[in-house]
C-alpha cells in the first residue's frame, strides 16, 4: 500500500467537524496528501455515513472511502470541556472544515471569528448548501436536492421525453469536495506567502454551477439575442454492440470517415464529407449512422472497439466499475491500491489522482473506528490518563 507521509500536505494539521460527503472528503484528499487530519465525532453514534452503503464487518465502503487517513476524536460539542479540546486543538491546527447548516457553528462556538481569536492564521473552510446569505441560505440540502436546483437534472434531460434525469451518485457532494480541497490549498499557499488566514465560505450550488456552466449552459452564457445554440457534443449516446456498449467520438473529417469504414459503411456521399457538411445536412449523417450502428449491432464489443482502436477513432467500452481495478491500463496507471482493514477485511480503493513526482501522494491508514484515536489525541494535548476518565464520566469524550 502506498504511504501518503511524504506527500505534498505533510506538516499540515486539519480539524474535520464535517459529516456526510462534502466537507469530509474534502480532508480526505488532503489527508491522501500527507495531511494529518483529525475527525471530529459526536460520541454513540458518530458520522452517520458510518451506516450507509455497502458495509462488510460493520465498515461502510462509503465511509471508508471518504474518511480514510483520518484520526478519529469522539467530542459532544455541546459539553464545555469538549469545547476547550476544540480550542486547544485549534490553537495548533492549520485548518478547520465543517458543513453544519448556517447558526449552527455559532451556537457550537466554533465558528469562524471564535477560533480567529485563538488562532489569527487558521484556514477556514465552511461548506454549505445554497449559500451563507439569501432566500435558500438556511435551506437543508442534500445532495439530490442540489443536482435538481444547480440545473444538473435538467441539463441531462431525456431527449425524446424531456424528463429530467439525476446523476444515481452524490455527484454534488463529491464535485463540492474536490472544489473545497482545491480551495484550502490555495489558501495554504496565500499563507505561506505571508498573506494569512482566512475564511472560506463554499456552497454546494456554486462548485456544481461553475462546473457545469461552460458546456452546458448553452446559449445562456450570452446576455443579447442572436447566439446560436451551435452543436451539442456533450449529447453522445453510447452504442450498442452484440453483447455490450461503447462510446465513441468521432469528431474530424478522418475520424468519421474511419468509424464508418471500420464497419464497411460507405460515406462518400459528397452532403456528409465534410465536419461543415454533416452540420448542414444532420439527416444524412443519421442515415449513414443508423448503418454503422446496424453493423455494430451484429458486432462484439471487444472487436468492435479493437477496430475503431486501430482506425484512430477515439473510443472506449463501456465498463463496470468493478471490472477497473484489473483493467491492465489502470493497472499501468497504478490507479488503486489493495487495503487491508482490520475489521472489512482486505478493499480496493482508487488512489489519489496526482502523480506527484517528489512528493507521492497515497492511501492512509484505514478509516477508524468511532473515537478510535481519542485518548491517543488528547494525550498529545497534555491531558493525563486519569483527567480522560474524568471527561468519558462526564460524557464529554466517547
Amino acid at each position: 500500500m502506498s504511504d501518503p507521509a511524504n506527500g505534498p500536505m505533510q506538516g499540515v494539521r486539519i480539524l474535520d467537524l464535517g459529516s456526510m460527503i462534502a466537507g469530509p472528503v474534502a480532508a480526505t484528499i488532503l489527508a491522501d496528501q500527507g495531511a494529518d487530519v483529525i475527525k471530529v465525532e459526536p460520541p454513540g453514534i458518530g458520522d452517520v455515513m458510518r451506516y450507509l452503503g455497502a458495509t462488510r464487518g460493520g465498515v461502510s465502503g462509503l465511509f471508508q472511502n471518504s474518511n480514510r487517513g483520518k484520526r478519529s476524536l469522539a467530542l459532544d460539542l455541546k459539553s464545555t470541556d469538549a469545547l476547550r479540546i476544540v480550542h486547544q486543538l485549534v490553537a495548533e491546527a492549520d485548518v478547520v472544515l465543517h458543513n453544519y447548516r448556517d447558526g449552527v457553528a455559532e451556537r457550537l462556538g466554533v465558528d469562524y471569528d471564535s477560533l480567529k481569536a485563538i488562532n489569527p492564521d487558521i484556514i477556514y473552510l465552511w461548506v454549505n448548501g445554497f449559500g451563507a446569505e439569501g432566500p435558500l441560505a438556511r435551506n437543508a440540502a442534500y445532495d439530490n436536492v442540489i443536482q435538481a436546483f444547480a440545473g444538473v437534472a435538467q441539463s441531462q434531460a431525456d431527449m425524446e421525453t424531456g424528463e429530467p434525469i439525476q446523476y444515481y451518485q452524490l455527484f454534488s457532494d463529491k464535485l463540492t469536495a474536490l472544489t473545497g480541497a482545491q480551495a484550502v490549498a490555495s489558501a495554504l499557499f496565500a499563507r505561506s506567502q505571508g498573506r494569512g488566514g482566512q475564511y472560506i465560505s463554499l456552497s454546494m450550488v456554486d462548485a456544481v454551477v461553475s462546473f457545469l456552466w461552460g458546456d452546458a449552459a448553452g446559449t445562456a452564457t450570452f446576455l443579447e439575442d442572436g447566439a446560436s445554440a451551435g452543436m451539442n457534443v456533450a449529447r453522445n449516446k453510447l452504442v450498442q454492440f452484440s453483447n455490450g456498449w461503447g462510446s465513441l467520438a468521432p469528431v474530424t473529417d478522418a475520424q468519421f470517415h474511419a468509424c464508418c469504414g471500420a464497419f464497411g459503411v460507405d460515406s462518400s456521399a459528397p452532403e456528409i464529407a465534410t465536419i461543415m457538411d454533416r452540420s448542414a445536412h444532420p439527416d444524412s449523417v443519421e442515415v449513414v449512422f443508423d448503418l454503422v450502428r446496424a453493423v455494430m449491432l451484429e458486432t462484439d464489443v471487444d472487436e468492435g472497439i479493437q477496430r475503431l482502436n486501430e482506425a484512430d477513432v477515439p473510443c472506449a467500452k463501456a465498463m463496470l466499475l468493478a471490472d477497473l481495478p484489473g483493467h491492465l491500463q489502470m493497472r499501468a496507471n497504478n490507479s488503486f491500491t489493495e487495503t487491508d482493514h482490520p475489521l472489512a477485511g482486505r478493499m480496493v480503493e482508487p488512489q489519489n489522482p496526482p502523480n506527484f513526482s517528489r512528493t507521492p501522494s497515497g492511501v492512509g491508514m484505514p478509516s477508524a473506528t468511532l473515537g478510535e484515536h481519542t485518548d491517543e489525541i488528547l494525550a498529545e494535548l497534555g491531558y493525563e490518563s486519569a483527567a480522560v476518565l474524568q471527561l468519558r464520566d462526564r460524557g464529554a469524550v466517547g
